[in-house]
C-alpha cells in the first residue's frame, strides 16, 4: 500500500497537469475592419468657424448652384491589434478576455468649397477596449471552426478632429487666411457588441494559427472635448505669418472646452461665462465596423 501511494500521487499529478494543459490559451494578432452600419456624423464645429453643415460635402458652383453630398459613415474603419487570454471549460465551450488597441482611418466628416472659402473637417479614433466573451467550437482535429461573441467595454481613447479653413483674399487682396485646428473628444464608459466566425489550424501541440471574420456594433458616448491646437496664418506670395490675436492662447475657455450633457440649463438673456467650458448636447460616436483578423494561438 505504501508503495502505491507515490505511484498514485505521480499519476494524479500527471493527470491533473494533462487535464489543465490544454485548458488555458492565449490568442494574439491583428486585423483591419471597414465601415459597418453607417449613420450621420456629429457636429465637429460648435464655434462655427468652418461654415460646414453637419455631415455634408457642399460645393458652390460658378453658375449659382450648389452640389450637396451626404457624408454618412462611421469611424470604425481601421487597424486593430489584440491579445486575449482564455479558458476552455471543456472541449467545446470556453470564456475569454481580450485587450484591444484600435487606430482608425482618417474620415472626411464635412467639407465646404466656394469661390472664397475652402473648409474641410476630418476625424479618426484611437483607443483601447476590453473584450470579454464566450468561445464555441466543435473541436475538429485539423481545420477547426469556432464562434465567439462578447462585449466591447471602453477603457480609454480619443476622437481627433482636424479642421482646415482657407479664406481666399481673407486678409485683403493677395493675402489668404489659413486656419488649422485640432480637437480631441474624450469618451465616457460605453458598451458595444462583437461577434466572429473563424477557423484554427494546428502547427503543433501548442501552437495554432487562426483567421476570423469579425463584426462590431459600437456606439461611444462623448464626455468632453477640447481644442488642442489652433493657429491662424496670413499667406502672401507663398510667405506665411501668424495673425496676432487669432491663436490658441487667444481663445477663451468657453470657446475651446466643451462638456457634453444630456440635459442642462442655458440662459437666453445673459452672456455666457467665458472662463468656463461650454455645455453642448450629448453626442454619440459610431465606431461600428466589419473586417478580418489573423493571429496565433498558444495553449498551455
Amino acid at each position: 500500500m505504501k508503495k502505491l501511494l507515490p505511484i498514485t500521487t505521480i499519476f494524479l499529478l500527471l493527470f491533473t497537469t494533462n487535464m489543465f494543459a490544454q485548458r488555458w490559451y492565449v490568442r494574439a494578432g491583428g486585423g483591419y475592419s471597414g465601415e459597418f452600419a453607417k449613420t450621420e456624423f456629429n457636429n465637429t464645429d460648435p464655434n462655427g468657424i468652418t461654415g460646414i453643415e453637419q455631415s455634408t460635402k457642399v460645393t458652390v458652383n460658378d453658375d449659382g448652384t450648389a452640389t450637396i453630398e451626404s457624408l454618412n459613415g462611421t469611424v470604425g474603419a481601421g487597424y486593430k491589434f489584440f491579445v486575449t487570454g482564455g479558458y476552455m471549460f471543456n472541449d467545446y465551450f470556453g470564456a475569454e478576455m481580450g485587450l484591444n488597441y484600435f487606430k482608425g482611418d482618417e474620415t472626411s466628416v464635412g467639407q465646404l468649397t466656394t469661390s472664397s472659402v475652402q473648409s474641410k473637417a476630418t476625424t479618426y479614433i484611437e483607443g483601447v477596449d476590453l473584450n470579454p466573451g464566450i468561445y464555441l467550437t466543435p473541436k475538429f482535429p485539423k481545420l477547426n471552426p469556432y464562434l465567439r461573441a462578447g462585449f466591447l467595454l471602453t477603457v480609454g481613447g480619443t476622437l481627433t478632429i482636424d479642421t482646415e479653413v482657407l479664406q481666399i483674399d481673407g486678409g485683403g487682396d493677395g493675402t489668404d487666411i489659413l486656419v488649422n485646428a485640432e480637437s480631441e473628444v474624450k469618451s465616457k464608459f460605453s458598451v458595444g457588441y462583437t461577434g466572429a466566425f473563424g477557423v484554427t489550424y494546428p502547427i503543433n501541440d501548442k501552437f495554432s494559427i487562426f483567421g476570423e471574420w469579425e463584426f462590431k456594433s459600437f456606439t461611444i458616448k462623448s464626455k468632453s472635448a477640447e481644442i488642442k491646437k489652433y493657429t491662424t496664418f496670413a499667406v502672401t506670395d507663398g510667405q506665411s505669418s501668424l495673425v496676432s490675436g487669432e491663436q490658441l492662447e487667444d481663445l477663451t475657455t468657453y470657446e475651446k472646452e466643451f462638456i457634453f450633457s444630456d440635459s442642462y440649463t442655458e440662459s437666453l438673456t445673459t452672456e455666457p461665462n467665458e472662463d468656463e467650458p461650454r455645455e453642448i448636447p450629448t453626442q454619440y460616436v459610431n465606431a461600428s465596423g466589419m473586417g478580418f483578423n489573423l493571429g496565433v494561438r498558444y495553449s498551455f
